[in-house]
């Protein structure tokens, strides 16, 4: 999913939201998650993720996830509704969704 490595693909996201350099996005969730390698990337600068695992096949790579220390759950709980009240994150992102942050980037 990150070709150039997941703090390469953070940095040019920063390059693009200033928001995640000042301190206005303080927390963000990650849909379609994977190891939750964005949610630990966005972690260790300073920004709370909450990442949502698609299926419950999935749940060794939650479980991956909590062990590292970053938040995680199975988005097969939430496939009705978040578990979480409306305007609870500053930023969401799924990196199965295939936006080109790059493309007009560097």
């Amino acid at each position: 999913m990150f070709p150039k490595g997941v703090g390469a693909y953070v940095d040019l996201m920063r390059d693009l939201i200033p928001e995640m350099k000042d301190g206005t996005v303080r927390t963000a969730i990650d849909t379609g998650c994977g190891i939750a390698s964005w949610g630990g990337d966005l972690l260790d600068r300073g920004i709370l993720t909450v990442s949502l695992a698609p299926r419950d096949n999935h749940e060794a790579q939650v479980q991956f996830a909590l062990e590292r220390g970053i938040p995680a759950i199975l988005g097969i709980i939430s496939t009705q509704c978040l578990p979480f009240p409306s305007n609870s994150s500053d930023m969401a992102h799924c990196s199965r969704c295939l936006i080109p942050w790059t493309e007009f980037g560097n």
